[in-house]
């Protein structure tokens, strides 16, 4: 009975260890289960994260004109430290001056991604005033009145309130710019009215003769071969300022000609004038000497005949002498240039009036006295050349052509010249009209021809 009781203690006893085991078996699978869904839901976790991931937004909008930098569509700034950003797309295929949509691939770590890129103008237009001075009664296209217009794309302008110019006086236009996106601003312009029907004037306008090959000079004071002096060439208006413009497209530089020069005045009101005068256009002589080698010298011979401390007169009356005391005279001369005549003069030391007037207008030019050459006007018996020359009290006329019948020509009034010329069959007749006034006191009284001097009064 013992035996049995025994048997039955250990039967229960093993029954309770199998189940324990049972029980812990149980447990075991049931913790490694909870595990392995926990494994399974991150692996699917990681999975969709991994499938949906982009690194790039969706879309970005970035103003028009506007340089965009491949790191600007991360999804993250961050992002952008340690990874390598740069576009696939050709970003120049893009037309960053207009609004729109435009699909764009990035490489992000080497793996190309899309977006899109929005393009919008949202920046109006800018633009600097024009000023501007007008006739009562003419409207100038807004247009006009800005300069330096600064957007991405077209701009239009018009009148917000288009201005009262029916008067004289100061008024402010408000022009409008309107951008090919809608974006405006408004630029205020002073405009200033005047009531002007006078159309300006050319002045200083007049024929001028050049070599071939030579610099033309179409406006500015200018000195001829012949050495006449041409003053500048201007717009003059009583008003407002006024502009000048040249046609000179008729001038052919390189071909020997007269051709027609217009030279047109514009004032601010829209007025014009126009002048035509006419350019001439000669070959240079054979063995043409340039003045610059006739200066030179005149120079050698001025330094020789003056000293420091002369008056002008005393320095004007060196050239006279020298020149007419010099100069051996021939009976006749090329007189195709003075400055070949004046070479001649200084180089070969003979030479007819030609030579003597050339010579002394040499020595006038470099002395810094200011002469004008006068011709005889009547040449049925001969041909003849002297200078008018101002040393600041008038013009004077000077003849340094010594002549069989003498005569005293330094700085001779016109009675004086004329008296001379009366008696010697008209040896100095000229047409008054075409030359400066003179002046009519006489100086004579101040010149010691046999002493070589100037006298003070």
């Amino acid at each position: 009975m013992e035996q049995r009781r025994l048997e039955d203690l250990k039967a229960r006893r093993a029954e309770m260890a199998r189940i324990r085991k049972a029980k812990q078996r149980r447990a075991m699978l049931a913790t490694i289960s909870v595990i392995l869904s926990i494994v399974l839901v991150i692996g699917v976790v990681v999975l969709i994260a991994l499938t949906r991931y982009r690194p790039l937004v969706d879309s970005l909008t970035v103003e028009a004109g506007s340089v965009v930098e491949p790191e600007r569509f991360l999804a993250q700034p961050g992002l952008a430290f340690g990874s390598e950003v740069y576009y696939k797309s050709n970003m120049a295929a893009f037309d960053m001056s207009k609004e729109g949509d435009y699909t764009v691939e990035i490489y992000v770590n080497g793996k190309a991604h899309t977006t899109i890129m929005r393009v919008r103008d949202t920046v109006p237009p800018t633009a600097d005033p024009v000023e501007m001075t007008i006739n009562a009664g003419l409207m100038p296209a807004p247009e006009f009145l800005v300069t330096n217009v600064r957007d991405v794309g077209l701009v239009s302008a018009s009148y917000q309130v288009a201005p009262d110019v029916s008067k004289g006086g100061k008024v402010v236009a408000q022009v409008k710019l309107t951008d090919e996106a809608g974006n405006s601003s408004v630029i205020a312009v002073t405009l200033t009215i005047i009531d002007d029907t006078v159309p300006p004037e050319v002045q200083g306008a007049t024929d001028r003769t050049f070599y071939v090959g030579d610099p033309i000079v179409y406006t500015g004071a200018y000195k001829d071969q012949n050495g006449n002096e041409y003053p500048e060439v201007l717009a003059v208006d009583d008003k407002s300022e006024a502009t000048l413009s040249v046609d000179r497209d008729a001038v052919d530089t390189e071909k020997a000609g007269t051709y027609p020069v217009i030279y047109t005045a514009k004032d601010a009101a829209g007025n014009e004038a126009s002048v035509t005068v006419q350019f001439t256009l000669v070959d240079k002589p054979e063995g043409y000497v340039e003045p610059d080698v006739v200066y030179g010298l005149a120079q050698e011979v001025l330094d020789e005949i003056t000293t420091e401390g002369m008056s002008k007169m005393e320095v004007a009356f060196a050239i006279y002498r020298w020149t007419s005391r010099n100069i051996g005279y021939v009976g006749s001369s090329d007189k195709s240039s003075w400055t070949g005549a004046a070479y001649q003069a200084f180089t070969e030391m003979s030479g007819d009036c030609y030579n003597y007037f050339a010579a002394a207008k040499a020595l006038f030019d470099v002395a810094g006295i200011p002469n004008v050459d006068v011709v005889k006007s009547d040449t049925s018996r001969s041909h003849h050349y002297w200078s008018l020359i101002d040393i600041g009290g008038g013009w004077y006329h000077v003849d340094c052509t010594p002549r069989s019948n003498p005569g005293k020509f330094f700085m001779n009034t016109d009675a004086e010249l004329e008296a001379y010329s009366v008696k010697n069959k008209n040896s100095h007749i000229f047409d008054g009209s075409l030359y400066p006034d003179r002046a009519t006191e006489s100086v004579q009284d101040m010149v010691d021809y046999a002493k070589g001097q100037i006298v003070e009064n």
